[in-house]
């Protein structure tokens, strides 16, 4: 101890003592302040304060009275020495009692009170994932990787004395380790059935309230009743599931710090909302590639298959093999297997787009997915493409196959080939798919006129070879043939339709498989078509038609709206695709250019024939030039003739045919009746027409149709009736008169003198007013 002449409070004047009572857990004893200094007074100002025993209590009753000095010095007591080696013991004694306290209390609240903790630890536990990702799919199972935060928030807690208590216990525990446990999980909707084992590893965290623990392990999930798993799914699929309850259940084993807190149950239940489980994703096919795989009649194709796929977790699906399934011709059939199909390994990651490529082996064709649906014209293959090259909706079905080359784990194979998971995608609209449409060599064919009407004999016939130029997607590398092809077309003019084209038959066809001038395949389709019929719904819009073509000189386009049915032939055999839809246009030149004089007719040959009171029938024969490329047949045909707007005569052809280029000899029959025709007006402007043709003047007709012009086709023939070409009469050949010499125009006519002209004007007055 320091010398007591250093100190400073020796110096003071001394101060009499207040009266203190002190006791110990020793003994008890009371002083006078008269009776001298207390004891356990400090004797120094070094003496720890820990040694009186006083100032512990105070200090444990949460006071600390500020004790005044004693004014008198006073001699070291012949017991300090034992006093501070009492004192110096207490701090252990005093930390084991705590540690005992605090044990005792975990074991009363634990399991005494267990009902209070597990109610504040199930309600005030949060965990928030970060990141949940399946990294691998093994034998048995798969291996995920669980990243989170776990919180207890004991202001999640309700009631006041099981929060109190909760908080009590954790903040004496503080951390809490689990064992290695396993969760089993049950499906109580689905007859309680076991469909999976969790294994989780030790984990240990902090308990205290609102203490945040990073965690990070891998779990292991076994796959159980597989059974159970396929109902769920199919539920899912069908739009039955409206909320899925998942029952765990582990057996726990807790210790704290070394404390072994023995094998816990732990029982919880999840329930799902029909908003939590992930719709069916929209497929988008971003890349297509069909080519003639290495193997006889097979066809490979790969495709880039692009979906946003609603995942909660991250995962990383192994390989797999799928079936590709079609629709039958019934929503009752069974779907029509056409392909095999594997993808590689690939992750989902949540709110990004899943990429997955796919190659397919397509190995034939079943007779199921050719034949034609029992009351339909089509099969299920021809509703499959024209949906797809519509750009429509397009539906196909996929399920898993077992492909043990892929080394996919039997339970998931077992899975996927127990769900059939519907796959809908947009087809590729194959736009401007035709993109030439030529006919060449056209022979129209006019209708049999003792034919009914409306029967197929009725109808014109057109009779052309066409060249068809078809291009094909980029993607399609198959090398392609089409024997056969057969067609029911539309016509249109200038957004009118114009008739049908019945091209009904099977029609034989050439085809070659060339690169366009883009880099693109195309495929030249050329078949013959032989009368084919052409049936007329719009009377007035052929007017247009031949009102454009024959007097204003125009060229026509039409355009062509056709349902094709094509014979294919590919490695894979050969088949039919029906009603692929196509359109193209067909340009008709005009074959005159707007003036008949191209024409040039030509009078050969000139024979009255059988007369009446009257009427008069001549006998020519024609030559014409036709400057089309169009060829024409006509078994009957009736037009009239016109004079000043007045008919006068008919003129009338059996059984002609006019080609391109020079119809020399055509029989052409004219029928003289104008009184008949049009009465008087029609016999006065019959003796004008006659009086100027005789005369050798250049005499302009008009020639019309009508109802009888075609027989069988009245409403045709009145429709037409509407335009008229005017041509100029071609003169007759006639001896020249000696001393006309060779002047054009003398002797060009038939009245070459008076006596000629009185006779002949007799003749005409005769037929018109017989004796």
């Amino acid at each position: 101890m320091a010398d007591e002449a250093s100190r400073p409070l020796l110096d003071e004047e001394p101060r009499p003592s207040s009266t203190r009572r002190s006791s110990t857990s020793i003994g008890k004893s009371s002083y006078r302040a008269d009776q001298g200094p207390h004891p356990y007074e400090l004797s120094s100002e070094s003496t720890p304060l820990l040694v009186h025993r006083d100032d512990d209590l105070l200090a444990y009753g949460g006071t600390d009275p500020r004790r005044q000095s004693s004014d008198h010095p006073r001699d070291p007591s012949p017991d300090t020495s034992l006093k501070k080696r009492r004192g110096s013991i207490r701090w252990p004694m005093f930390c084991a009692l705590t540690t005992l306290a605090a044990v005792v209390a975990i074991l009363i609240f634990a399991f005494i009170a267990p009902a209070a903790v597990k109610e504040y630890a199930k309600e005030a536990t949060v965990f928030r994932p970060t990141n949940v990702s399946i990294e691998s799919a093994m034998a048995d199972g798969l291996q995920a990787r669980i990243q989170g935060d776990v919180i207890l928030d004991a202001r999640r807690i309700r009631k006041r004395p099981v929060r109190n208590i909760g908080r009590f216990v954790t903040w004496i525990a503080r951390e809490v380790e689990t064992g290695e446990s396993e969760v089993d999980l049950y499906l109580p909707e689905y007859g309680n059935v076991q469909v999976g084992t969790v294994l989780l590893p030790s984990i240990k965290v902090n308990i205290q309230n609102g203490h945040v623990n990073h965690v990070d392990f891998m779990a292991k999930l076994i796959a159980d009743d597989i059974q159970g798993i396929r109902s769920v799914a199919l539920d899912w699929l069908d739009g039955r599931l409206r909320h899925l309850i998942v029952r765990g259940t582990a057996e726990v084993q807790l210790k704290s710090g070394l404390l072994n807190l023995g094998q816990q149950i732990l029982t919880d239940s999840i329930t799902f909302k029909e908003g939590d489980f992930p719709a069916l994703p929209a497929v988008n096919v971003t890349n297509l590639n069909v080519y003639d795989a290495e193997g006889q009649g097979e066809m490979a194709v790969d495709a880039s298959i692009a979906a946003q796929i609603d995942s909660p977790v991250t995962l990383r699906i192994p390989p797999l093999g799928f079936e590709v399934l079609v629709p039958n011709c019934s929503p009752g059939d069974p779907y029509i297997r056409v392909a095999g199909a594997t993808t590689q390994e690939f992750p989902i990651v949540p709110g990004l787009p899943t990429s997955v490529d796919v190659s397919g082996i397509i190995r034939g064709l079943s007779d199921d997915l050719t034949r034609t649906c029992p009351g339909e014209k089509s099969s299920p293959l021809d509703f499959l493409v024209k949906s797809y090259i519509n750009g429509l909706g397009t539906t196909v079905y996929v399920r898993g196959a077992n492909d043990p080359s892929l080394g996919t784990p039997d339970w998931v194979v077992d899975i996927l080939k127990s769900v059939t998971v519907p796959l809908s995608f947009t087809g590729h609209a194959l736009d401007n798919l035709i993109k030439n449409f030529t006919m060449s060599d056209v022979h129209f064919t006019l209708p049999d006129p003792f034919a009914e009407p409306d029967s197929p004999e009725s109808q014109p016939t057109v009779s052309a070879l066409v060249k068809v130029l078809i291009g094909l997607p980029k993607e399609l590398g198959l090398q392609l043939d089409v024997p056969r092809v057969r067609a029911l077309a539309d016509v249109y003019y200038e957004g009118s339709k114009l008739g049908v084209l019945d091209l009904d038959k099977w029609r034989p066809a050439n085809s070659t498989l060339f690169d366009d001038v883009e880099g693109a395949p195309a495929l030249l389709v050329e078949f013959d078509i032989e009368k084919a019929p052409l049936h007329v719904t719009d009377e007035d819009v052929l007017t247009d038609v031949l009102q454009a073509l024959i007097f204003q000189g125009k060229t026509v386009k039409l355009k062509v709206a056709a349902n094709v049915d094509a014979e294919v032939s590919t490695g894979l055999g050969t088949f039919a695709v029906r009603e692929i839809p196509a359109e193209g246009e067909v340009v008709v030149q005009s074959p005159y250019g707007g003036s008949l004089d191209q024409l040039a007719p030509q009078i050969e040959s000139m024979a009255l024939g059988t007369t009446t009171a009257s009427s008069l029938l001549v006998k020519t024969k024609i030559n014409v030039t036709n400057p089309s490329p169009y060829s024409a047949s006509m078994p009957l045909i009736d037009l009239q003739l016109l004079f000043n707007d007045t008919k006068v005569a008919h003129i009338l052809a059996k059984d002609i045919t006019v080609v391109p280029g020079v119809n020399d000899g055509i029989p052409v029959d004219l029928l003289w009746s104008p009184l008949i025709l049009d009465g008087p007006a029609g016999a006065d402007a019959g003796r004008e027409l006659l009086s100027q043709y005789i005369s050798g003047q250049n005499t302009t007709v008009t020639i019309k149709t009508h109802e009888g012009t075609i027989p069988a086709l009245p409403k045709l023939g009145k429709a037409l009736s509407k335009l008229g070409v005017e041509v100029q009469i071609p003169r007759v050949p006639v001896p020249r008169a000696p001393g006309n010499g060779n002047d054009p125009d003398k002797g060009s006519g038939f009245i070459q003198g008076a006596t000629v002209l009185s006779t002949l004007m007799d003749l005409i007055s005769l037929h018109e007013h017989p004796i």
